[in-house]
């Protein structure tokens, strides 16, 4: 099994706290949490009004029962949890490294009390109602590696401090009210491999100091007001899985560059303007089971080595200006199960074959022509309206109404008449 670096170190954490489980039990007695974490801790949980699970604080002492031992800290009955390292001053002293507070719809800011968790390298206080600023102290917790603040109502701007986080893996700051432009200094935090501000309100151009994020693994940028030309760098990411900028104001083209991405499987880009791009920087992206291209200003042919695309299972390339025939091998891949290619400018006939697992078609909107092939029957999801498609008695009646909504049916060759009542 393969993991992520991310998932690596998480399991390594969690492995620690099993391998000295006898240990920790036994220490426990001795080993408390410092004062200082102690009072800052009580503070957030009267402030935020959170109690501690049973799994949790089964003796009066913050770094007990789940804290120590070897409960998933991700575990639905481990929240809110916290995770201690009780391994300082020769075992007496306990340190909070982890700690999660996940969807209890909890009010309130990101207290001031956290300044004291200096040791923290997981902070998770996603899916609540947590309201006013990222504060800028949140740089000092030098030791994080995972911090996400997702989908709550922050507000303001992104802190620059944020670049200070060198250790950082994962960046979640998605579904918030941001505001302004994302800070040069993230580009500071060159082993930086999950960023999501989809949806965070940001705003501006990808800053160019994001060219040093080459261990990027994961990029959401949905749903989130980002301008100008999709940076060429981001064709150096070639580590790079996952990708997604759609609902966004970004110019194209798609970056030739991108012809280096072959680790992708995931590849979302849609709503751009400006200029054109073909489909030849997806030559060598293999392994893609994700590609979604929708109205972004693709133009020429879809390449017949498209058929390669074994690990295909949804293809949009709607609303583009797409072309030519559609290649027989497309409907042949033996993944692929939802296909997209409406309001482009497809012509020619069907492919003559369809595999099995292709249920979802969207060819509407083009210029498709000729019969029907056998395989184009009831029970598939099917839109073929607008096209140029021939009717007779084998088809007329399973497609009952279709004839009618094509581009050469009588009704559509003049303008419809109209009565004015002015």
């Amino acid at each position: 099994m393969a993991f992520s670096s991310i998932s690596l170190i998480l399991l390594l954490l969690h492995i620690g706290f099993f391998t000295f489980l006898s240990f920790q039990k036994s220490a426990a007695q001795n080993a408390t949490l410092h004062p200082s974490e102690v009072k800052a801790l009580n503070s957030i949980f009267q402030k935020w009004d959170l109690e501690a699970v049973p799994l949790w604080n089964i003796s009066g002492e913050p770094c007990s029962g789940s804290a120590i031992n070897g409960t998933e800290f991700e575990s639905e009955a481990n929240n809110p949890a916290i995770k201690c390292d009780c391994s300082f001053d020769s075992n007496t002293t306990c340190h909070i490294n982890q700690l999660r507070v996940h969807a209890l719809n909890k009010k309130g800011v990101i207290l001031e009390e956290f300044k004291a968790f200096t040791y923290l390298m997981v902070l998770k206080l996603d899916k609540n109602y947590f309201t006013g600023p990222l504060p800028s102290f949140i740089g000092n917790l030098s030791q994080l590696i995972i911090l996400s603040v997702s989908h709550n109502a922050l507000s303001g701007t992104i802190p620059k401090e944020l670049g200070n986080l060198k250790e950082l893996l994962m960046l979640s700051i998605g579904s918030n009210n941001f505001s302004g432009s994302l800070p040069p200094e993230i580009g500071n935090l060159v082993k930086l491999q999950q960023l999501y501000i989809d949806s965070s309100g940001v705003s501006g151009e990808i800053p160019s100091t994001f060219a040093k994020l080459q261990d990027m693994v994961t990029m959401f940028a949905t749903d989130v007001a980002i301008t100008g030309k999709i940076p060429e760098f981001i064709g150096n990411w070639t580590k790079l899985q996952s990708l997604r900028f759609q609902g966004n104001s970004l110019e194209g083209p798609i970056p030739s560059s991108f012809f280096n991405l072959t680790s992708l499987t995931t590849l979302r880009i849609s709503d751009l303007s400006n200029v054109s791009s073909s489909l030849d920087f997806i030559k060598e992206m293999k392994n893609l089971t994700d590609l979604v291209l929708r109205n972004s200003l693709i133009s020429g042919s879809i390449p017949p080595y498209i058929g390669e695309f074994q690990s295909l299972k949804t293809l949009d390339l709607s609303f583009n200006n797409l072309t030519g025939e559609i290649p027989d091998a497309l409907f042949n891949l033996s993944s692929l199960t939802s296909l997209f290619l409406g309001s482009n400018r497809l012509s020619g006939p069907f492919p003559a074959k369809k595999s099995d697992q292709l249920q979802t078609i969207d060819l509407s909107y083009n210029e498709l022509s000729g019969r029907f092939p056998s395989w184009l029957k009831s029970g598939l999801q099917l839109n073929l309206v607008a096209n140029n498609l021939t009717f007779d008695s084998t088809n007329r009646s399973v497609f009952d109404g279709l004839e009618c909504l094509q581009r050469n049916f009588p009704c559509n060759r003049n303008p419809p008449p109209y009565v004015s009542l002015s």
